[in-house]
């Protein structure tokens, strides 16, 4: 009887083993985000203007294509950027209500858009939602 309990632990010692090694050797795989190559921020209004800063951080060697429109107005700014750069601040008038107004990034075949709405329907203060869309 002894020898089959030791045949039973030695078993189990066997199997619980086994289990500990092969969950040691399994790869683990980690992902990392890529920092976000276009960056807008809202500062504020400055009576008729709104003042926005955009940061262009991209490691890719493409060039690229800044673009700055208005839903109701269309393409106002448009320039080839180099990225990497200190912040530069863009100031944009207020057209009326419900001004929307679409800062896009291209590089090679990546679109990003940031979105801002505003709502100028108050007296006391202007409001900016923003959204994010990137395309690929």
């Amino acid at each position: 009887m002894t020898k089959l309990k030791n045949i039973a632990v030695a078993l189990a010692t066997l199997v619980i083993f086994t289990n500990i090694t092969n969950a040691q050797t399994q790869k683990a795989s980690y992902t990392v985000n890529a920092q976000e190559p276009l960056k807008v921020k809202y500062l504020g209004d400055d009576d008729k203007y709104l003042l926005f800063e955009v940061t262009l951080i991209s490691q890719q060697e493409a060039k690229p294509l800044f673009v700055i429109s208005d839903k109701k107005e269309g393409e106002f700014f448009s320039s080839p950027l180099t990225t990497g750069l200190k912040p530069r601040t863009f100031k944009i008038e207020k057209r009326g209500e419900d001004q929307v107004l679409n800062f896009k990034l291209v590089i090679g075949k990546t679109t990003f858009v940031k979105t801002f709405a505003v709502n100028t329907t108050t007296v006391e203060r202007t409001v900016v939602a923003e959204r994010d869309i990137t395309k690929l």
